[in-house]
């Protein structure tokens, strides 16, 4: 009986210690848990429970500045699959065919165990609906932002390009990135006890939206200045077409074209038509350049308007070289005459009358070989040489327009000048940027003034020049009925990058004008580069796009005729 006894008690000693023991080693496991793990288990928690959420904000729209929208974003999703809960693929099949997505795959096992199987991507919200209201398993949806320009081709250069992320590239999209895009915002949701998803904070849409740009261009008037151009482009067969509608008052730029172009919202084959022609390109602008020199002797007196020059009966020896006229006159001609016969000797008598400190000095003043400082990426600011490398021929050419790189902007700008009575502006393109969300607006670029290159006098005074041209000499065919308009044609030579001398097949033909001539409203360059297939010369060649394009727009603007004919 004792034996019995003291073997239960040592059972019961065994099991207490065995107890005991467990007891410790779980008291030793919790504090290793509690003061060790803690932090790591914190964490998991945390990620359980909690989770940051990055709301993408949608891009802000461009508008031109009648409030059209030019550039857009559209949410668009992806569909993907999760095969791993997929429970009749046969009928997620059907459902997903029914709405235009097409699964090649026979059997749900030829994805394998993969949680994300993207099938469909760039799909509307419509679609997405339709296919949730099925309310099949295994079946996901992605949403994305994605850039789309209604206009299609219509100022392509001006609003540029995204990146897959809604980033700019070119254009607006790129130079005004920081405010189409606005601010990512951070947000926390948790999950409670049965799962539910709480939202730290509500969030206004408007405040998930970057800011609108819009645009000084008028829709319409680009749609013209495009229409007539690419007619042009095609009718001449060229390598590249111009055209620059600019308010000469304001500096507004109210159409630009650069063709080839390419359209935003399709896939680009040639990169090298992203490159902006009008204000990126250099080129000689030949006789449209006269105006700076014919400026700049009038204004510093060396040149009256009065002023008679004798034009050699058509040649000119200078510096062992001969210049030739395409008209022999052998009277003293104005300086008026000058210009409408597009003399090159009358504007080198001219040039040398200024000197070269002078003309150098007033090439500078009304901006050439400077950026204008447009607000548009990939600006160039030409090619202008040294005065201290001018040789005996440097004046003469530049005279006339050769020897020098401009860009179409800058010649624009230099027109819009003396249309303005001598005050040159900074060309721009945005005129307000708008935020939804405060209801805020700011006025980027405001019509700034550079500084006066001449007076008014000398504003006026060539203005007439610049009429009596269009009236009587080589710009006849840029007339249109009911407006006086002045302006330049401008035939120039191109170099043949073989030979390294000037061409006589590849020619850059180009007009610059203003409408009405004493009192501008708009100023208008036309450029087409090689054309082919019958005359080169401006006259016939730039000088008629231009009339095509100044008459509709000056219409469409309700400018009034100053050149009644009864």
């Amino acid at each position: 009986m004792k034996k019995n006894t003291k073997d239960e008690n040592n059972r019961k000693t065994v099991l207490a210690i065995i107890v005991l023991t467990v007891f410790f080693l779980l008291l030793l496991k919790l504090i290793y848990v509690q003061i060790f793990l803690h932090s790591k288990i914190n964490r998991v928690v945390d990620r359980m429970v909690n989770r940051k959420n990055i709301e993408i904000p949608k891009r802000g729209n461009i508008l031109d500045s009648r409030a059209n929208i030019l550039a857009t974003s559209v949410k668009r999703y992806t569909v993907f699959l999760d095969t791993r809960i997929i429970e009749d693929f046969n009928k997620v099949k059907t459902v997903l065919f029914k709405n235009g997505i097409k699964i090649k795959e026979k059997r749900i096992s030829d994805f394998g165990n993969a949680a994300y199987v993207p099938i469909a991507f760039n799909v509307n919200m419509d679609i997405v609906n339709n296919i949730k209201n099925e309310k099949l398993k295994g079946i996901g949806f992605e949403s994305k932002y994605t850039r789309q320009y209604p206009e299609g081709r219509l100022l392509s250069h001006i609003l540029g390009i995204t990146d897959c992320d809604g980033n700019g590239l070119e254009g607006i999209e790129k130079m005004y990135n920081s405010y189409l895009s606005g601010n990512y915002i951070t947000t926390k949701m948790y999950r409670d006890g049965l799962g539910h998803v709480i939202r730290d904070k509500f969030i206004d849409g408007l405040k998930l939206q970057g800011q609108n740009v819009e645009l000084c261009i008028d829709r319409n008037i680009q749609f013209i200045a495009e229409q007539e151009l690419r007619n042009a482009f095609k009718k001449y067969n060229a390598k590249k077409a111009i055209c620059i509608v600019q308010d000469p008052t304001e500096g507004k730029i109210l159409a630009m074209v650069s063709l080839p172009d390419f359209n935003s919202s399709t896939k680009i084959k040639n990169i090298g038509f992203l490159r902006n022609a009008a204000i990126s390109d250099v080129y000689e602008p030949g006789s449209t350049f006269k105006v700076v020199a014919i400026a700049a002797a009038l204004e510093t007196g060396k040149v009256k308007y009065s002023d008679k020059f004798y034009l050699e009966n058509g040649k000119f020896r200078i510096a062992g070289h001969t210049i030739k006229d395409d008209h022999k006159v052998k009277e003293l001609v104005s300086l008026s005459r000058i210009m409408e016969i597009s003399s090159n000797i009358g504007v080198i008598k001219i040039a040398q009358k200024l000197g070269k400190e002078d003309f150098y000095r007033y090439i500078r003043k009304f901006g050439f070989y400077s950026l204008t400082g447009i607000d548009l990426p990939g600006e160039a600011k030409g090619l202008l040489m040294e005065i201290k490398n001018w040789n005996s021929l440097t004046l003469p050419n530049i005279s006339f327009g050769q020897g020098i790189g401009v860009t179409a902007v800058q010649l624009i700008n230099a027109f819009s000048c003396i249309a303005n009575d001598g005050v040159l502006k900074k060309p721009y393109v945005v005129q307000k940027i708008e935020n939804l969300y405060d209801k805020t607006e700011s006025n980027i670029f405001k019509s700034k003034e550079i500084r006066r290159v001449v007076s008014v006098e000398t504003a006026r005074q060539l203005k007439k020049i610049l009429k009596n041209a269009v009236d009587f000499g080589t710009g006849k065919n840029a007339k249109i009925l009911g407006y006086t308009v002045g302006g330049k044609t401008g035939t120039a030579q191109k170099v043949d990058l073989i030979t390294k001398t000037y061409s006589t097949k590849c020619y850059t033909a180009s007009f610059c004008g203003m409408i009405p001539a004493m009192n501008p409203k708009v100023v208008i360059l036309v450029i087409i580069d090689e054309p082919k297939g019958g005359s080169y010369y401006a006259s016939s060649v730039a000088s008629p796009i231009f009339a095509a394009i100044a008459k509709r727009v000056t219409e469409y603007l309700g400018v009034e005729k100053d050149d009644i004919i009864k």
